[in-house]
């Protein structure tokens, strides 16, 4: 009898991915959202509508929700323009050492947000270095300005969130025809019109995904609201409501979230496909250096140093306590009672290292099963671009458009039961939910990573294995995974930093089982051992800078 060929076998192949990835993506991603609207909707087995009319009845639930819109939008204006000026100083007007000051500009991006968080506190806090430092400077009564509320969540999430219209629009300007700009500014156009007329077009598309993702960290930020406070949030309602047992307005506020997240980046969708226009190939050309006025390339500069010290003040201030006393950090304005106990008790106890090596376990498990459910599925949907490989897409790339407290909740209303996609065992409380929550935020950013890594692969190579009678199979075994196995890999070691220090999924997740580092991070410091929380914090910065240099090395063209 003849063995099925290999396109028989391909073809048979598919439809059975097709089936997995809609069991995974419909039991961990859809049906949990349809069980927080469950929760939302049905008090003691009977449908209502009475927590929800609870929310919108009481105008401190309301005034929280319109202020996490409100840090949303600002989140979109404040790092729109910080990222976008700073792509175009690096594309256009940055000489010397340029490398060196990309690689700063991207530093945020490695670092945990609750690890800035805590810095910046130590930094303008009311007892912090820069604000004790002013106010004897300018020989002050009180501290100089108050590190609290509104300003200084967004300035906080601004230092980290401005990385992602700085890398769209760094990335998008390499495929600008620099001889438009030449033609423009020969006829007499302003730097103004040029941007508007030649820059703009060419760019938007980056600003629209990166308005997406920001407003979707904004508007779901917790740490910030969490930490600095005075600004009370739905991610910090959230919190509140599950710690409180009150699960069923847990549910509402998550899903006014949703609703929140989604209906901007509709709008934003409909706005792009509104204005865009026709676009040309997307073929990368030569930066030329540009002329610009010799003021406006100071004001530049001035805003890069800013930030460039903005970048280097917090890692320095976390490296420089972390040797220090707790006792020192508390009670001295300018801490230089220098010690290696931090770091010892660390690694002298099991039971403090522990939730260190849980975040490393977890964050690489999230990865690996991310990974594997992504890189098929980016070459299928690459490959093959029918109504199911698009749909596919679609349940894949969802989590991007949750919010991570909703994505939590999700998993809580969901899990807490026997459920049949956990083999009817409840997970809530266990080890291996955090890692799943991990691996459902991870999907979208590791599927949009190998859709690039493998698109960029040039499909004679494939013919060329098939002309030689290999199947489809064989070819994406033995052709696609080793040609682009560089920027597979580049994509798992970004998406292991983001995880490696999240808080927010894990704040409503974590058991006796996983405690991760953030929650670590955050309770030694509420328990003032500040020494310990700032030691944990150059561990994780030191993890995600030695990541780093690996992602530069696997991909560097994606980065540079």
């Amino acid at each position: 009898m003849n063995s099925p060929s290999p396109k028989t076998r391909a073809n048979a192949f598919l439809p059975l991915w097709y089936a997995f990835a809609a069991f995974l993506c419909l039991g961990y991603i859809v049906l949990p959202f349809f069980y927080t609207l469950r929760s939302a909707t049905f008090v003691d087995g009977a449908f209502t509508l009475s927590v929800f009319q609870e929310f919108f009845g009481n105008p401190n639930h309301v005034q929280v929700a319109l202020n996490s819109l409100k840090l949303g939008v600002g989140t979109v204006l404040v790092c729109g323009t910080l990222g976008t000026v700073l792509a175009l100083y690096m594309t256009f007007l940055a000489g010397k050492h340029k490398m060196i000051l990309h690689i700063l500009l991207l530093s945020p991006m490695m670092i945990p947000g609750v690890i800035t968080v805590i810095a910046f506190i130590q930094l303008y806090g009311e007892s912090g270095l820069v604000t004790k430092a002013l106010q004897m400077l300018l020989n002050l009564s009180s501290a100089p300005f108050t590190f609290k509320g509104f300003g200084a969540i967004l300035f906080v999430i601004a230092y980290t969130q401005y990385v992602y219209f700085y890398l769209n629009v760094y990335v998008a300007l390499k495929y600008l025809d620099y001889s438009q700009i030449e033609a423009a500014r020969s006829l007499g156009a302003s730097w103004g019109r040029v941007f508007k007329d030649v820059i703009l077009p060419v760019i938007k598309p980056a600003l629209l995904l990166s308005t997406i993702l920001t407003f979707a960290s904004g508007v779901s930020s917790f740490s910030g609201p969490n930490l600095i406070g005075g600004y009370k949030v739905l991610s910090t309602q959230i919190v509140l409501s599950k710690v409180n047992n009150h699960l069923e307005m847990a549910s509402v506020q998550a899903v006014v979230m949703f609703a929140i997240s989604i209906s901007v980046m509709l709008l934003v969708r409909w706005y792009g496909r509104k204005t865009s226009g026709v676009q040309a190939d997307r073929v990368a050309t030569r930066v030329v250096p540009l002329r610009a006025n010799p003021l406006l390339v100071l004001g530049a500069r001035v805003v890069v140093i800013a930030q460039i010290v903005l970048i280097l003040l917090p890692i320095a201030a976390i490296v420089y306590l972390s040797f220090m006393t707790t006792g020192s950090i508390m009670q001295e304005i300018f801490p230089h009672s220098f010690t290696l106990e931090n770091y010892q008790t660390i690694f002298a106890k099991p039971r403090v290292l522990q939730p260190l090596l849980n975040s490393l376990e977890m964050s690489a498990l999230a990865v690996v099963i991310g990974l594997l459910i992504t890189v098929p599925s980016a070459y299928i949907i690459v490959r093959n671009r029918t109504k199911l490989s698009g749909v596919m897409r679609f349940l894949i790339m969802l989590p991007s458009a949750l919010p991570a407290s909703l994505i939590a909740i999700n998993l809580i209303n969901a899990f807490a039961q026997e459920n049949i996609f956990a083999f009817n065992v409840p997970l809530i409380g266990s080890y291996i939910i955090l890692p799943i929550a991990y691996t459902v935020m991870a999907l979208p950013m590791l599927l949009s990573s190998n859709e690039v890594a493998i698109g960029s692969l040039h499909h004679t190579m494939e013919e060329a294995s098939k002309s030689l009678g290999a199947g489809p199979l064989r070819t994406f075994v033995s052709v696609v995974i080793p040609n682009t196995v560089p920027g597979i890999l580049a994509g798992g070691v970004l998406m292991f930093i983001r995880m490696i220090g999240e808080y927010t999924m894990s704040a409503l997740l974590y058991g006796i089982h996983n405690r991760p580092i953030s929650i670590s991070i955050v309770t030694n410091l509420q328990e003032y051992e500040t020494g310990i929380s700032l030691a944990y914090g150059v561990l994780v910065i030191l993890v995600c800078y030695v990541a780093l240099a690996l992602i530069f090395k696997l991909d560097k063209n994606r980065f540079v």
